[in-house]
């Protein structure tokens, strides 16, 4: 459909387009050409040369209408001047559905659907944001990192300070916001954003988990379901999110243990020894509470817990191992 709205925008001839199904829209189509022919961009596009409105059902697999003419209610307010736009306005008030305006002068689109109303940017400018903000969410995964690599030797000398936990939630949380933008601009950029997509999928493998796991490991209340907790942090003011007390205080803390450091529980980190699944490690910190006394158990120990033979028992332990040498040794965080 973009790719549609802009051939339209270079031909310079305007148009009007309602995204409707034919039941919806029929009772206020006076003349027009039924066609029921396959959508595609180029067709789109040369029908708009008629003055009228084109009909595409809601799937965006057929053309129903050419050449249509629209009759609204006329007692519908519409704050637009022009015809096609005070047209395409009192249709989407009346049938509740998307109906597109492109200006024949201006060259401009503007989308229309009850009572909201969104004038399209222009593509390349579109991409220059979308380009800009990929940028900033590549600094915000540098700086996620670095984040984490001074994590884990904290983790295993049992001294996390809070506010650093706050700082990994923020800077995740900043990235999945940013995240969600991204997909409003891609959404209005079309086939366009194609690429854009790809970089975004990359820069963001492993944020969400990432999250999770910190969530799991220092949340205070461990019967509280991490979804929630997740989900109230998500829900936070881009504001509040940059206020580490009001993290803290999602994750159960009050004002008074800000200060005090806290051992891990150990999700994130047992989560990158190979093949130990996730059920094992839910296990893990039930029966021994941290990460703490995971490493400090004997294979004997860990072998009592149930789903951990001998084999699995050593791989943890030589795992834990090559971790804390890895972290502790000032290796990268992978």
């Amino acid at each position: 459909m973009r790719e549609a709205l802009d051939r339209v925008v270079q031909l310079g001839t305007g148009g009007l387009v309602v995204i409707a199904d034919r039941e919806v829209v029929a009772p206020i189509i006076a003349a027009g050409f039924e066609l029921n022919s396959p959508f595609t961009p180029q067709s789109l596009a040369e029908l708009c040369k008629m003055d009228r409105a084109v009909v595409v059902d809601e799937g965006l697999k057929t053309i129903l209408y050419a050449n249509a003419h629209l009759v609204p209610d006329p007692n519908i307010p519409s704050a637009e001047t022009g015809t096609r736009h005070r047209v395409a306005e009192q249709t989407a008030k009346q049938i509740e559905r998307p109906v597109i305006a492109i200006s024949e002068e201006r060259k401009k689109i503007t989308i229309y659907y009850k009572s909201w109303r969104y004038e399209l940017k222009d593509p390349l400018a579109l991409s220059s944001q979308a380009s800009q903000a990929l940028l900033i969410l590549d600094r915000y995964r540098r700086e996620l990192h670095e984040l984490l690599t001074e994590l884990a030797p904290m983790e295993f000398e049992r001294k996390v300070p809070l506010d650093h936990v706050a700082m990994v939630v923020q800077k995740a949380v900043q990235m999945i916001h940013l995240e969600e933008e991204l997909k409003d601009l891609f959404v209005e950029l079309g086939k366009e954003g194609k690429l854009l997509k790809h970089q975004l999928r990359g820069l963001m493998r492993g944020v969400r988990e990432t999250l999770k796991l910190v969530v799991l490991d220092f949340r205070k209340a461990q019967d509280r379901p991490v979804e929630e907790v997740i989900g109230e942090i998500l829900a936070l003011d881009p504001e509040e999110v940059l206020v580490p007390e009001v993290i803290l205080k999602t994750l159960g803390y009050s004002e008074d243990e800000l200060e005090s450091p806290v051992p891990s529980r150990g999700f994130r980190l047992l989560s990158k020894i190979p093949r130990l699944p996730p059920s094992i490690i839910e296990r893990l910190v039930e029966e021994l509470g941290s990460l703490d006394q995971i490493e400090r158990a004997n294979r004997r120990q860990l072998q009592r817990i149930k789903g951990i033979a001998e084999t699995r028992a050593r791989a943890i332990k030589s795992g834990l191992a090559r971790l804390r040498n890895r972290y502790i040794s000032g290796g990268l965080e992978r």
